[in-house]
């Protein structure tokens, strides 16, 4: 059975908070323009459909101007993050912390289905801290 203790978890969270935690402070860079604050998915007053009707960015995906790139779960954070609160970036990078953590964990848990207990540790040790989580 793949079993992870709780200090495995509080391991693996810890990691998360420790290497990720400066990203609370920070605001919206880059592609968060165009994802996020020009996004009109994002507001309550978009009906909840345009999510699975438009691509990441909010344009429709039967316009040719579309870049066809379909993350309607995403999106959904994203809009969920609004209705907390609007356009604060500390909340949309903690849930991205939180999101990350659960994902570490569970990525430790189907680790233990294939691999030994140390093995898959060091595994999902390394899957919290791999730079690629990171778009720098």
């Amino acid at each position: 059975m793949a079993v992870v203790s709780w200090k495995e978890i509080c391991l693996l969270t810890g990691l998360v908070v420790g290497c990720y935690w400066n990203s609370l402070f920070c605001g919206f860079v880059f592609d968060d323009v165009s994802a996020i604050l020009d996004n009109k998915d994002l507001r309550p007053t978009t009906p909840l459909k345009n999510l699975f009707l438009n691509d990441f960015w909010g344009t429709p995906m039967s316009e040719e101007r579309s870049h066809k790139s379909y993350r309607p779960l995403t999106v959904l954070t994203f809009r969920l993050n609004y209705l907390f609160s609007e356009l604060s970036s500390s909340s949309y990078h903690l849930l991205n912390v939180v999101l990350h953590a659960v994902v570490c964990v569970l990525f430790l848990h189907f680790c233990r289905l294939l691999l030994d207990r140390n093995t898959s540790l060091v595994a999902a040790l390394l899957f919290a801290v791999h730079p690629i989580h990171t778009e720098a």
